[in-house]
């Protein structure tokens, strides 16, 4: 009598199931192959700094490709604008805050489920190549890891895709370290012009800055490049029309007003998803969408029961049509990261409601952010008198308690409407709105004391460690730990 190990039995049943959920998708009958899965993570790159969104500066001819064959999200957000913290929610389904790693370099702890373990329950080979941030506890979880720095990082995608068994399907989490500081020249040839960049309003506009953004319009660049090469070799092994694509950002741009922050720069992501048969090409999608929800829906395509710890909803019926409204609402969180904070956010089609709980002190951009050229030339012109408000609004205090944006007439989120008379119908309705969601979601501000302290110097952004400092003293630890 035939023996067969359980994983290889469940790989077969997986896929004939997928196979046929695949050909019922595509309007056909059964296919030979399941649906397999890519997610590209840039890290620290903004939603609108691509020519999918909008900027014809930054060239990314493989995101305006993947664009034109599927489905581009304009209204998808992050739970958070920070990395690690970002990423855990992605792989989980679940917000920071009850993933028990809400702050930057907390691992996830061993509990807490990634998508990573039904999919390989059901057959599927998975893989984390790339940027891993999400600590050791959950390194089990998947299959193959693989460092790589951000020169190799698409070769080493590719190797990853060669080596794969080629008897199941696959799960590759492909995350890039571009284009996170630090920045120097020769990402890409040609660079890109600093007299080409697209300066959003709360920059200033000097040389300095359009350099550091030039730089980081690089990195972008190489980002998307890297893509392509995936991209390619997936055409190779016939792997293109079975295979979702997913492009995604981890949280806003490193510079100040972007990154950490949970307004529409810090946690508005581009979010570009590609699978021939199910979604049809070129559409624009303006449905309210959630980073949370990538775990249900990449289960739910996959024809897997998902986990009742996932908090999110699968994208599937938006994904084929995108009239279909999935949520109401998209949330966001700001905890630890360099800085004390405890700051949320939720947005509507409209508009953003922000609740600050930390207000005497100031809107601080991370510590990479803070020994930028950008903050630096801010801090010489703010010393000048020379920056607008909206421009010096990430360096003064006391800041207000409550804000509210329009994010379809300000997507900058610089004109707080909180306080305007016309608006309060919205205000009351978002802000009951929050609360609700803390009480379902066991979110609360415990006191000023019990909040993680400053552990860089705002000025200077030079680090401060001592005992006090749990998550610095983790994040040297792991940046000492062998990389995978």
């Amino acid at each position: 009598m035939l023996q067969v190990s359980r994983i290889s039995l469940l790989a077969v049943l997986f896929v004939s199931y997928a196979a046929s959920y695949l050909g019922l998708a595509n309007g056909a009958g059964p296919t030979s192959r399941p649906i397999n899965f890519i997610i590209f993570v840039a890290d620290d790159m903004a939603w609108d700094d691509s020519g999918p969104y909008g900027n014809p500066s930054v060239r990314t001819p493989n995101l305006d490709r993947l664009a034109a064959q599927g489905m581009r999200f304009d209204r998808a957000y992050l739970t958070c604008s920070s990395c690690s913290p970002s990423r855990c929610s992605m792989l989980t389904g679940r917000y920071p805050h009850n993933t028990g790693a809400g702050e930057l370099h907390l691992p996830l702890p061993s509990e807490q489920q990634m998508l990573t373990t039904p999919l390989r329950d059901a057959g599927y080979w998975t893989a984390v190549v790339g940027k891993w941030h999400l600590g050791e506890a959950v390194a089990e979880q998947v299959d193959y890891r693989k460092a790589s720095n951000p020169v190799q990082m698409g070769a080493t995608w590719v190797e990853a895709i060669k080596e794969r068994p080629k008897d199941q399907p696959f799960f590759i989490w492909a995350a890039h370290t571009d284009p996170h500081r630090g920045y120097s020249p020769g990402a890409v040839d040609p660079p890109h012009s600093p007299a080409s960049v697209q300066l959003p309003p709360f920059f200033p506009d000097t040389p300095l800055v359009r350099e550091d953004l030039a730089l980081y319009y690089d990195e972008v660049c190489r980002f998307d490049q890297h893509i392509g090469m995936v991209l390619e070799e997936l055409e190779k092994q016939s792997l293109s029309d079975s295979t979702m694509i997913l492009v995604i950002s981890d949280n806003g741009r490193p510079f100040p007003h972007c990154k950490t922050m949970v307004t529409v720069p810090g946690v508005r992501t581009p979010f570009i998803v590609k699978l021939p048969g199910l979604i049809p090409a070129g559409q624009v999608n303006d449905q309210l969408v959630s980073s949370l929800d990538i775990a249900p829906t990449v289960l739910d395509l996959a024809g897997v029961q998902r986990p009742a710890s996932m908090q999110g909803a699968s994208l599937r019926k938006t994904l084929t049509d995108p009239n279909m409204s999935i949520r109401q609402y998209a949330f966001a969180e700001h905890n630890w990261h360099d800085y004390r904070a405890f700051e949320r956010a939720v947005y509507d089609q409209q508009f953003c409601y922000l609740r600050n709980w930390l207000p005497g002190t100031p809107a601080t951009p991370p510590a990479d952010a803070v020994n930028s050229v950008t903050f630096r030339e801010m801090k010489r012109l703010y010393d000048e008198g020379s920056l607008t408000p909206e421009q010096r609004a990430c360096m003064i205090a006391p800041r207000a308690e409550e804000y509210l944006f329009d994010t379809i007439k300000d997507p900058n989120c610089l004109n707080n409407l909180a306080e305007d008379p016309s608006m309060k119908a919205h205000l009351d309705r978002l802000r009951e709105t929050l609360a609700q969601w803390q009480t379902q979601t066991n979110d609360s501000f415990s006191g000023e004391d019990n909040l993680t302290p400053d552990g860089f110097d705002r000025e200077t952004g030079k680090r401060i460690i001592t005992a006090a400092h749990p998550n610095l003293v983790k994040s040297k630890k792991e940046k000492r730990q062998k990389k995978p």
